[in-house]
């Protein structure tokens, strides 16, 4: 049996001892992956911009797992207000609520909630975001802000389906949503400026930089956004503000720091029969990070420490501070040409202070601490099969040993047709403020809820058409939900509680001009049906068309959502979404002044359409956003 205690030893003596293995590169299997290459905004046409993400070199990936990726491209130029919603344009079964113009807030049960198959919204920590290697969420109410993720500077996004809490640790029972930078490959440096006028006064402003020197790399920008909303109440301001630094030792390290901090404002409208006009919230974040890889042909290590914190200050008299810390030390080790293992080991702190300045009250918090090591062996026994197993082991000052597993396969069949099957026990425990505050309510004696996520599918992948489907099931064990209307409010464990569901998509890629995209998911939630859709569809039809020196791409998309209820138990049921959106993008490169130009129009709700995703929170009309974006 092994001994899990001498697991970081072991890590940092195969790095060190230089393992002569294999001759290939070893993908590092990091949860912030990357290093695959990509062209950066200025096409071909110009000099060739190289632009790489930090961390992964190759996606080791556990293939085993559901996955949805999408480029930064396709996310920036999505007509959606915001980047969590145009992920989920590409996932049928992540399902994330709108608010309009762009502003979210900061409440879980609020827009910008993460739901992915059955799981996630209120609380929506049951879905983590990995940006850059390193979990974000705060840490008093243990779910990320939706408005702090933008896609100005992400090469990208990877949606990780059916929860891995043995790569990913606590809160990944859903899923995981892996976000990855990138950086310029090439000498020297590109400018980018994009700004854009919409309806309601909204004004948005990004500006971004990457260049290389040497063996330095920078990569950097700033979006600002302000808009009125399209009712009193409901508009805001977000300032996102993002730099990484890169240099390369040589003999295979390398160090990046990364820094990022985030001002949001802005209000709870209330609902269209009683409307608020002053329940404002005013947020500070601020998240840093240093990572320190080294490769070799058949070892890669990975050491990043990490610091998260943050000021919430909301209408009410409430206040908080609130911080996230740890670390994380990983290494891949090739031990033979069919066979990779990984093992690793985190620390991770969550703490907080409360309070309320209006009585001068002062909320009772108790830091958690948590420690673990995890360990996933992938073997391709015969061409085209791979085998994925492995086990995480947890050791929480709250909770005590935490044991989790998974375990996986995906076996090519041949002309392009594969299956593949998945099982993950996941875990999430409970978060600060249910466990402390009274905001609406507390309950300390909660215990963390325990999953176990199965799904099996069929795909098929050619050069024009992609065909994937997939059966899934959750089993919860211990689900916190919230009960009740505040002061009288209740937070309580349900037992058990089962989430069924199938979800297929195809894409049809460079049909002449067009490319086709449709995807639908249905889901039985059982009782606990609030804010989690029994049916969603989403569709779109891209055209690229030449045009002079111009380049004229459009996407039209189109969501449909089904079975919405603000109530337990199938209770309320709300009316249907259907919501349409256009882009229409044209682009000019001038390859004499290394320039492109691109001017853009986003229109939202084509149908002007009166929709809600929450009760009484009516989404805005026919509505359009249009700007300019300069590459240099």
């Amino acid at each position: 049996m092994r001994n899990n205690a001498l697991l970081p030893v072991i890590v940092v003596g195969l790095a060190v001892g230089r393992w002569g293995l294999a001759q290939e590169p070893v993908p590092t299997a990091l949860p912030s992956p990357a290093s695959s290459s990509s062209t950066s905004p200025a096409s071909s046409s110009l000099a060739p911009i190289q632009v790489r993400v930090d961390g992964e070199r190759k996606q080791r990936a556990d293939r085993t797992a559901d996955t949805v990726r999408v480029s930064g491209d396709r996310l920036r130029t999505s007509p959606k207000a915001t980047l969590l919603e145009a992920l989920a344009q590409d996932a049928p079964d992540m399902y994330v609520p709108s608010r309009g113009a762009g502003i979210h807030g900061v409440g879980s049960g609020a827009t910008g909630g993460i739901h992915l198959r059955g799981l996630g919204g209120s609380p929506s920590s049951q879905v983590v975001v990995i940006e850059d290697g390193t979990p974000d969420y705060q840490g008093l109410f243990g779910h990320p802000i939706p408005d702090a993720y933008a896609p100005f500077l992400l090469d990208e996004a990877v949606i990780v389906r059916g929860g891995d809490s043995v790569l990913y640790g606590t809160n990944a029972m859903g899923g995981a949503i892996l976000l990855r930078s990138r950086w310029r490959q090439q000498e020297g440096w590109e400018l980018e400026n994009d700004s854009a006028v919409g309806s309601y006064n909204t004004l948005r402003q990004s500006a971004a930089v990457l260049g290389k020197e040497g063996r330095f790399g920078l990569s950097g920008g700033v979006l600002a956004l302000r808009t009125d909303g399209h009712r009193v109440g409901a508009g805001g301001s977000n300032l996102i503000g993002q730099f990484s630094v890169r240099t390369r030792l040589g003999a295979g390290w390398e160090v990046t720091l990364r820094e990022k901090a985030m001002h949001l404002t802005g209000a709870d409208p209330g609902p269209v029969t009683h409307p608020n006009d002053n329940h404002f919230f005013d947020v500070w974040r601020e998240r840093a990070s240093v990572q320190a890889s080294w490769h070799s042909d058949a070892v890669s290590l990975r050491a990043q420490p990490f610091f998260n914190v943050g000021r919430h200050e909301l209408y009410d008299g409430f206040r908080s501070v609130d911080t996230t810390s740890g670390a994380i030390l990983e290494s891949e080790m090739r031990l033979h040409p069919a066979a990779r293992l990984l093992v690793g080991s985190a620390v991770d702190r969550a703490d907080a202070s409360a309070e309320n300045r209006v009585t001068g009250e002062r909320m009772p918090v108790r830091a958690q601490q948590t420690a673990s090591w995890y360990d996933q062996l992938t073997v391709e026994p015969v061409k085209g099969l791979q085998l994925i197993g492995g086990t995480r082991e947890v050791v929480s000052a709250s909770y005590g040993f935490v044991f989790l597993y998974k375990g996986g396969f995906r076996w090519s069949l041949g002309n392009g047709w594969y299956v593949r099957g998945r099982a993950s026990r996941n875990f999430r425990q409970p978060t600060l403020s249910e466990l402390y505050l009274p905001f609406p309510t507390a309950n300390p004696n909660l215990k963390p809820e325990r999953s176990l996520g199965t799904d099996a599918g069929l795909g098929y992948s050619s050069r024009h058409l992609e065909l994937s489907g997939a059966w899934y099931r959750n089993d919860v064990d211990n689900l916190i939900k919230y009960f009740g209307v505040w002061p009288a409010a209740e937070v309580v464990n349900i037992d058990h509680t089962t989430v069924v569901g199938l979800e297929a998509q195809v894409v049809a890629r460079d049909l002449g001009p067009l490319t086709v995209r449709a995807g639908g998911s249905w889901q039985d939630v059982g009782r606990y049906t609030k804010q989690n859709p029994s049916a969603r569809g989403v569709f779109g039809v891209e055209l690229r068309h030449p045009m002079g020196g111009w380049t004229l791409r459009s996407a039209l998309e189109g969501e449909w959502v089904h079975g919405l209820y603000m109530s337990n138990y199938s209770r309320d049921r709300m009316d249907d979404v259907l919501v349409l959106n256009l882009a229409v993008r044209a682009r000019r490169e001038q390859p004499d002044r290394d320039l492109v130009v691109e001017p853009y129009v986003a229109l939202r709700n084509l149908l002007d359409s009166r929709y809600a995703y929450v009760k009484d929170y009516t989404m805005p009309g026919f509505n359009a956003l249009a700007g300019l974006r300069l590459v240099l």
